[in-house]
């Protein structure tokens, strides 16, 4: 994995594996209003929210885990990005996740849920609990090499960067809200 940024995630440079606790996570809230407070997803009940700014439906638990009742239960699965592709046609085919429509997010899309003031990982876990400090695919390929790389973003150091496409990396997937 290389440390290429794009600037649309500049923002998301310069903080410092696995699932992590809220008691692990760090979070500056001095002064700093949250970057993706509770109050703007709604909460769907069933292991998903909607994000009120950006329209777009989440799975609140990472690929390979479950949702049971208010937290994500097993270990997110590391996929390589064709697979994690394949995965989400898989959930769209079965009809396990009330829609058929889960796609792989876009780097934008994903970007729109990390969570500026907080490390390890940047991401509210009220809503994506239980989330690996660790990168996630995204459904953007890499302009240069585009059958080679894709871009993922690091929940843990908060990074964008380029991949190769073989690499296997953790997967949540989205939909656009009704």
């Amino acid at each position: 994995m290389t440390g290429r940024c794009l600037p649309l995630c500049i923002a998301l440079l310069g903080l410092p594996g696995s699932a992590v606790t809220h008691a692990q996570q760090t979070c500056d809230r001095a002064g700093n209003s949250l970057s993706s407070p509770n109050s703007r997803f709604v909460d769907e009940g069933d292991g998903t929210v909607t994000d009120r700014n950006t329209q777009l439906m989440w799975m609140r638990c990472a690929a390979g885990q479950a949702w049971a009742g208010s937290r994500c239960t097993g270990a997110a699965t590391l996929h390589p990005w064709q697979a994690g592709h394949a995965l989400a046609a898989a959930i769209n085919h079965a009809g396990t996740h009330f829609f058929n429509d889960w796609r792989v997010p876009n780097l934008r899309e994903l970007a729109s849920v990390a969570e500026l003031h907080c490390n390890h990982p940047r991401i509210n876990l009220d809503m994506f609990p239980a989330t690996p400090s660790a990168p996630f695919w995204t459904s953007s390929a890499r302009v240069a090499r585009e059958q080679a790389e894709a871009y993922v973003l690091d929940f843990d150091v908060g990074a964008v960067a380029a991949a190769g496409k073989e690499a296997s990396h953790h997967l949540r997937l989205v939909r656009n809200a009704p």
